[in-house]
């Protein structure tokens, strides 16, 4: 409850102009009742006073008479009259002062009921409430302000500003205080202050404190404490900041994807209207070109596009797919229907396709067809359609047979050329094992004729005449293989093992003229897909030419090397480096020129051989200068065998 002490409520309440009437006093006990009802009656001054005069003038009209009356047989003393006017004007005096004297009372009375309840009301107020006076002291304080101040509420009353809060503080609330006085005018205000080291926002409203004559004698003013209040403002304006950022960045965003919205779907129409014209030229390009361009759909297991040429092709009409969507493969051949039939199937577990094959049109004509497919693949990788092309080739492939029966011949020219050209070489090869049989038979005759010796003695010569009788059977051997007609056929072949063939076949060259040779051989290597004669013979011819262009010079080492290696991922090189005098430039310009050469014995027809024979089986040979060393490099490229071939 807000404290006042009693000089304050004097001098606070005293002026209020209207008590309530004591009955209205809800702590009025029953046995106070009579006292209420004299209070309530003795509240009004102008009936008592009529009820006074009424009185009085009743006496003074009708008293004498009624007196008279009373004591008419009474002797009366002459002083009883005026005595008797005096004991009326006593008792009426008495009478009007004790009405007067209630009436104090009960306005006293009614005056402290107020203080009390406004004292209640003050206390009950959350906010802070005061009173001053004039100097600022606080006559009137309640217990939400000695909370605010963190003082007991008996030690703020009777404090100004400068004793209950902080400096700048008071100074402030006193310069308010003079403005409510000297402007007599409502003042509204709030201010942040530091109270007891916590930020506190306040907003107050001040008025003047006047008396009963209305003059002001002090300050009223109640506070409220609006930090939670402002806290949460800014919390809520902060948080409607927030909210317009994220809103004008969402607003940012959503504008910038519907840009990238908008240039997506301009892209998309263009790339509709580039795909329909795409469309047409595909059209256009399908139905004019000279091969069967045709849409093989996985999913449908059927052909979901054929070009018209192939009804020019095929000898058929498209419109066959439609009840036998197999039409094609029932022109095929008959021999090459299995394997077409299997490739068929194959193309649809891989999606590609690469085959020749030969078909019989509906006049009897046979026309051999490159067929090839390849996948097309969706968004996720996956093979949902085969395109493909199947082209004529019965021109080329009647071309090639043309050239594979003049290769073979070539061939069989070849190796009649190479037999003449080393059948001189032969002769002396010849003549060693030749020569030797006779000088070890001669021997045995010899021995045997003198007969001291035993024949078992001659057992190791006679083992060297057989072997020299063999080793001149393996050269005749050779020789007749090299002649022989071998059919072109191009079958897997290691070329590190053919090059090691080769060499082993010219060891007894390369030993008597003196040639080291040394082999540089990549393992592993690819097999290449080649005729092996034609092969060999093509790499003799560089090996012999290697070796009679180092018997000619004179100069040292002479060193035969041999390299392999992979060109590129589809063919292998092979190089024969020999240490020999080389080649002038004007040379090596005509070099594979027939019957071009720079020996005297030669014919000049091994590398122009060599050339056609390396060139029939998809390769090619050419010749470098070894630089800065002398001599000269042969390569010669082949294809890498693949399974699919």
């Amino acid at each position: 409850m807000a404290h006042l002490d009693k000089a304050a409520l004097r001098g606070i309440f005293r002026f209020r102009p209207h008590a309530p009437p004591a009955s209205e006093d809800p702590a009025a006990s029953p046995s106070d009742l009579p006292h209420i009802h004299w209070r309530r009656f003795s509240a009004y001054p102008a009936l008592m006073t009529a009820i006074y005069i009424g009185g009085g003038l009743l006496w003074v009209l009708g008293g004498d008479l009624l007196l008279g009356a009373w004591l008419a047989d009474a002797e009366l003393s002459p002083m009883l009259g005026p005595l008797t006017s005096g004991l009326v004007v006593v008792a009426s005096g008495s009478l009007l002062y004790r009405l007067l004297s209630f009436h104090v009372e009960t306005a006293r009375h009614a005056n402290l009921v107020q203080d009390r309840r406004l004292a209640e009301f003050i206390e009950m107020i959350a906010d802070m409430a005061f009173i001053k006076d004039r100097e600022g002291r606080y006559l009137l304080f309640n217990s939400a302000g000695a909370r605010l101040v963190g003082k007991p509420l008996t030690e703020c009353l009777g404090q100004d500003d400068r004793a209950l809060f902080p400096a700048d503080m008071a100074l402030k609330l006193m310069e308010a205080d003079r403005q409510v006085i000297a402007n007599g005018h409502r003042l509204n205000r709030e201010e942040t202050f530091d109270i007891r080291g916590e930020r506190r926002i306040l907003q107050s409203t001040q008025w003047p404190y006047r008396d009963a004559d209305d003059r002001i004698i002090g300050v009223i003013g109640i506070a409220r404490d609006i930090t939670a209040r402002k806290q949460a403002e800014e919390q809520s304006w902060r948080a409607r900041d927030e909210l317009e950022s994220r809103v004008r960045e969402r607003t940012t965003e959503l504008v910038t994807a519907n840009r990238t919205l908008e240039r997506l779907i301009a892209a998309r129409v263009q790339t509709e209207i580039a795909l329909r014209d795409s469309e047409e030229r595909f059209r256009q390009l399908a139905e004019h070109i000279r091969e069967v361009f045709w849409v093989y759909g996985i999913a449908e297991e059927q052909l979901l596009y054929v070009s018209p040429a192939y009804e020019e092709i095929w000898g058929r009409a498209v419109c066959n797919f439609q009840e036998r969507p197999l039409d094609w493969l029932e022109a095929v051949h008959p021999d090459d229907r299995p394997r077409i039939q299997a490739a068929h199937a194959a193309k649809l577990e891989s999606g590609r396709l690469d085959e020749e094959y030969r078909i019989v049109r509906p006049d009897g004509a046979i026309r051999w067809i490159w067929d090839r497919g390849f996948p097309i693949r969706d968004a996720t990788g996956h093979v949902y359609r085969i395109a493909g092309l199947a082209e004529d080739i019965t021109t080329r492939k009647l071309a090639e047979d043309q050239l594979r029966r003049q290769q073979v011949e070539l061939a069989k020219m070849s190796r009649l050329s190479l037999a003449i050209e080393l059948a001189s070489n032969l002769a002396h090869e010849l003549n060693q094992p030749l020569a030797a049989i006779v000088a070890y038979t001669q021997a045995c005759l010899t021995l045997l004729r003198e007969n001291t010796t035993d024949p078992r003695e001659l057992t190791g010569t006679l083992e060297e005449v057989v072997n020299q009788g063999l080793r001149a059977g393996g050269i005749i051997r050779h020789l007749r293989g090299l002649v022989q007609k071998h059919p072109a056929a191009q079958t897997e072949i290691d070329l590190n093992a053919l090059i090691r063939s080769v060499v082993h076949y010219a060891q007894l060259e390369l030993r008597q003229a003196g040639i080291t040779v040394r082999l540089e051989l990549t393992e592993p290597l690819p097999a290449i897909l080649a005729d092996d004669m034609q092969i060999q013979l093509a790499a003799l011819y560089l090996v012999r030419n290697a070796i009679e262009a180092m018997q000619d010079s004179d100069a040292a080492p002479r060193e035969l090397r041999l390299r392999t290696a992979p060109l590129d991922t589809g063919t292998v090189l092979a190089t024969v480096r020999d240490t020999g005098p080389g080649f002038s430039p004007e040379a090596l310009e005509r070099l594979f020129q027939p019957f071009f050469t720079t020996k005297s014995t030669g014919m000049g027809l091994g590398l122009s051989v060599s050339r056609s024979l390396i060139e029939s089986q998809g390769g090619q040979l050419w010749a470098t200068p070894n630089q800065p060393d002398r001599g000269v490099s042969f390569h010669f490229s082949l294809p890498v065998y693949t399974h699919y071939r």
